[in-house]
């Protein structure tokens, strides 16, 4: 079979390729990505058997052949090449051929019939969701997914389906967010609100879901997205991707959030976020504490932070607030320091009830009330004494 392609379109693809191929030493093949002529499309597919990505070249194919070849050595090749030239690639047997202008590669493959099965769907996409929200809405969510894995559902981000709506939330137990994606009703298909309420949310990998974050460029209008028998199927720009879903009840969390808040202040983000991180300096890196003071009377939040071993700390930041006492919590800055770095707003508004429950963090003024339904929500335990 004779290959003839651009750089830059093969290259873009082996990216996304290389990222999704497994390292395991047992499974060689899947070091591999499998390259085929399908019905006169060059199709490129890898696997790690969490998720299959599968993209699609624009070239002029000659003949009908397929193979896997090693995706990080021809990846290496592809990208090294000047932008611009023109690539052709040979199978003949279990060999390729790469050659563009002075540069040429010769490469062995293995059998294709060794490469999994990745999934293909069935039907059509159900939703198509506009890209540029849902990329925000991944670098929100993802910061706050689990890595343990001995409570397998918090490993990922939940979707929620609520009539136009797509509630997507992540917790480890310590913080949680969640992001209310709404979603056009033109971009709705007529199998939506019957698969809605035959499946009222799913669990989708974090490994997917930072892929699909990665394949969005500025110039993605929109992701088309489908689920059928345990599988969650994305289709961005040409690349789809495919993963399965996570088996497991996720926590009830809307039933533990408070739905109005005693205390609000409103302060800069810049300069909570300098204090946090200047706080952090104070902490060691497994249990440090830090003190976050709400002082209503004085229109002001106190940051410290104390160390036996480094000193000690003290922020006063003036701000618009809201409650009654003095008002003071201890958290491990990393949760507060996440959360602030997520939000993109020039003003954050912090919500307290007491010094052993959870804090909210959200973007703007307290203009809005703490139990009105705002697109990001980030949430914080304290450290309880």
């Amino acid at each position: 079979m004779h290959i003839v392609c651009t750089q830059e379109n093969i290259a873009r693809a082996l990216s996304f390729l290389e990222r999704a191929s497994g390292k395991q030493s047992t499974l060689p093949i899947l070091s591999n990505f499998l390259l085929r002529n399908d019905n006169g499309n060059l199709k490129l597919s890898a696997t790690n058997l969490e998720i299959g990505v599968t993209a699609y070249v624009s070239a002029k194919i000659e003949g009908t052949s397929e193979i896997a070849v090693p995706v990080k050595i021809v990846s290496n090749f592809i990208h090294n090449l000047p932008a611009g030239d023109v690539v052709s690639m040979d199978i003949d047997g279990n060999t390729v051929s790469l050659e563009s202008g002075g540069y040429n590669m010769k490469i062995k493959g293995l059998d294709p019939k060794d490469f999994p099965i990745i999934p293909e769907k069935q039907g059509e996409y159900i939703l198509t969701l506009p890209a540029q929200e849902l990329k925000t809405a991944l670098q929100e969510l993802l910061p706050c997914v689990s890595v343990n894995e001995s409570r397998i559902e918090l490993t990922g981000v939940n979707f929620l389906f609520v009539d136009n709506e797509i509630h997507m939330a992540a917790t480890d137990s310590f913080r949680l967010a969640e992001y209310i994606l709404s979603v056009p009703k033109k971009d709705i298909s007529p199998e939506y609100a019957s698969f809605a309420e035959q499946n009222q949310s799913f669990i989708i990998p974090q490994l997917p879901l930072q892929e699909i974050a990665r394949v969005i460029s500025p110039e993605t209008e929109s992701v088309k997205v489908s689920f059928e028998e345990n599988q969650v199927f994305f289709e961005i720009d040409g690349i789809s991707i495919v993963s399965r879903v996570i088996n497991g009840k996720y926590p009830d969390y809307k039933q533990i959030l408070p739905k109005t808040y005693a205390y609000e202040a409103t302060v800069s983000r810049e300069e909570f976020l300098r204090a946090v991180r200047m706080a952090g300096v104070f902490t060691s890196q497994t249990n440090g504490e830090m003190s976050v003071a709400i002082i209503p009377s004085k229109g002001e939040m106190r940051i410290s932070s104390k160390s036996a071993d480094v000193g000690e700390n003290e922020t006063v930041l003036h701000c618009d607030v809201a409650g009654n006492d003095l008002l003071e919590i201890i958290f491990n800055p990393r949760y507060i320091l996440d959360g602030l770095n997520v939000l993109d707003s020039e003003k954050v508004t912090f919500f307290a009830n007491s010094n052993s429950t959870p804090v909210a963090l959200k973007g703007g003024s307290s203009d809005k009330s703490a139990g009105e339904k705002d697109n990001f929500l980030y949430i914080a335990m304290p450290v309880r004494k």
